[in-house]
């Protein structure tokens, strides 16, 4: 019986209960914070900015769930379930509900008539789709088990990371928010980022995985410093632009080595 039966045996001869592991409960609560951060958008936003700044600070913090998922997983032990769990959560929290607020942040938020709100929805679609595919790419590439062939692949992500797209695409709108830039400007800037994301994220340009605590801990304490001062009514538009910057640099990082391997 090869690994594949066996895992496919134990699935069905095991309860939910017992196949579900500590690791599988940060993913739940990760697409949980994406459902909460959708149904604040489709509860309508009315130009006043609170309901979208706290579906897009739910976004943040399903990412730093979404990071502490992989931490605790290499820690303790991962699931049958976690691989596919963990991409089902990333596409509720960081493709359908980024693209669903970027839609709102431009036609509700803004206010803003034809053709944005048309060209929202095809952008908002076309940033849903290559967030699924990439993936599904990546589950279809995941490397198998001790073969030695296999470990550079493990090492690297290949297209840029859907959490890192969505992470981007929220700090970016609540930066927006925060700044005093005209409505169809912003709105033009906002698609142009889906747009980039959109061919990041389906491309061949190898990231490299951050799995160093000393890049992840404090990345991730600035989130969390981001979800304090929304709840303390602090203005978070440091923070955001923050974000943004580190973002932006991992998004260009395959920069730095282009000349050591092919990226596109």
């Amino acid at each position: 019986m090869d690994n594949e039966t066996a895992n496919t045996e134990t699935t069905r001869a095991q309860s939910m209960l017992r196949l579900t592991k500590l690791p599988d409960l940060f993913s739940i609560l990760n697409a949980v914070l994406g459902f909460g951060a959708i149904l604040l958008a489709l509860d309508g936003i009315r130009g006043t900015g609170t309901g979208l700044a706290t579906a897009l600070v739910l976004i943040l913090l399903a990412a730093v769930i979404d990071g502490l998922d992989g931490i605790v997983a290499r820690a303790l032990e991962s699931s049958l379930l976690g691989e596919f769990l963990d991409s089902l959560a990333d596409m509720v929290s960081f493709g359908v509900a980024p693209a669903i607020l970027a839609y709102a942040f431009i036609t509700d938020y803004s206010r803003l008539a034809a053709p944005y709100g048309s060209l929202a929805l095809a952008v908002g679609g076309a940033y849903i789709t290559c967030g699924m595919l990439r993936l599904a790419r990546f589950n279809a590439n995941l490397p198998v088990p001790n073969v030695p062939e296999q470990r550079e692949l493990s090492e690297k992500f290949l297209g840029f990371p859907i959490t890192g797209s969505a992470t981007f695409l929220a700090s970016f709108i609540l930066l927006m928010t925060e700044l005093p830039i005209p409505s169809a400007a912003s709105a033009k800037l906002l698609l142009g980022v889906m747009a980039l994301l959109c061919y990041l994220m389906t491309s061949r340009i190898p990231y490299q995985k951050l799995r160093d605590r000393r890049i992840t801990v404090p990345v991730g304490l600035l989130f969390l410093a981001l979800f304090l001062a929304y709840l303390f009514s602090f203005s978070f538009v440091y923070l955001a632009f923050v974000a943004v910057a580190l973002t932006a640099f991992y998004m260009c990082s395959p920069l730095l080595y282009t000349g050591k391997e092919k990226v596109i």
